[in-house]
């Protein structure tokens, strides 16, 4: 595999949150597919949700101060098919329900176990770079991109169409699959699909949250069940912000696949 190195963090100047466009940086797989990773800069947060915030499940609180302290690089989409073949060199999805086979679509029918085999492989020859899941905490600073409402682009219900795959694009109309990557409109910081498509594995156990503040958080140090965020490209209400599920970390499931963060080492 290509060495994976390219930029040097401690060259930026760094600003709260997203670092601007020209911060993008494409990491080459084998094979020729590459993927594309956006910078993020520090920054504090509330995580989870209020006790007046529409469609709010109680595990989503109580609502608590975050801080981002380090710079990393998130994937500016959901990892697709072509990709994990590129690495993995096998197919999951195939012959499944509620998926269709294309390269631009997400990989899913991974479970966390299998991403962990994923990232182990992209890091065999990663340079001064490591590949991971995102932390939860991490997850939802990026996918809230500095704002406070129920979506990141606002409060607003009509819109949803625009920035997400979900019920009313998708499974409503027996389109019961991730689409292709990128296809909606970004985020505040240029982000795809983090609300809709397909729901995203995180690196943490699932639990309550403990509240108070927090610098860079990892969740609970042992539970049954790890957590994924996101959404999915069904259920409207699970596609805030806040949102949070979980499930065995040896869970496949077309709903579900992942994006990963790369970081210095």
């Amino acid at each position: 595999m290509a060495r994976c190195l390219i930029v040097t963090l401690s060259a930026l100047v760094l600003a709260p949150g997203f670092l601007a466009a020209q911060t993008a940086k494409e990491i080459p797989l084998p094979g020729g597919v590459k993927i594309g990773f956006v910078l993020i800069g520090p920054g504090t947060f509330q995580m989870g949700s209020s006790k007046s915030e529409k469609g709010r499940y109680e595990h989503e609180g109580p609502r608590h101060n975050i801080r981002i302290s380090k710079v990393f690089y998130i994937g500016q989409y959901e990892v697709t098919q072509s990709q994990w073949e590129a690495v993995m060199g096998n197919s999951p999805w195939e012959g499944r329900n509620f998926v269709q086979e294309h390269p631009d679509h997400p990989a899913v029918y991974v479970s966390w176990n299998d991403v962990q085999a994923f990232v182990q492989k992209l890091n065999q020859d990663a340079g001064e770079f490591q590949f991971r899941l995102p932390t939860e905490a991490e997850w939802e600073y990026v996918c809230r991109a500095g704002t406070e409402k129920l979506w990141s682009f606002g409060k607003d219900k009509k819109l949803l169409k625009d920035h997400a795959w979900f019920e009313e694009n998708a499974w409503n109309v027996e389109e019961k699959y991730g689409h292709t990557v990128g296809t909606k409109l970004p985020s505040p910081w240029g982000l795809y699909d983090m609300h809709g498509n397909v729901m995203e594995w995180v690196q943490d156990w699932f639990g309550p949250y403990s509240g108070g503040d927090q610098t860079d958080p990892k969740g609970p140090q042992y539970a049954s069940l790890r957590t994924f965020r996101g959404g999915g490209f069904s259920n409207t209400r699970a596609l805030r912000s806040a949102w949070r599920g979980a499930g065995d970390p040896a869970f496949r499931s077309g709903r579900i696949g992942f994006r990963l963060v790369m970081e210095a080492r």
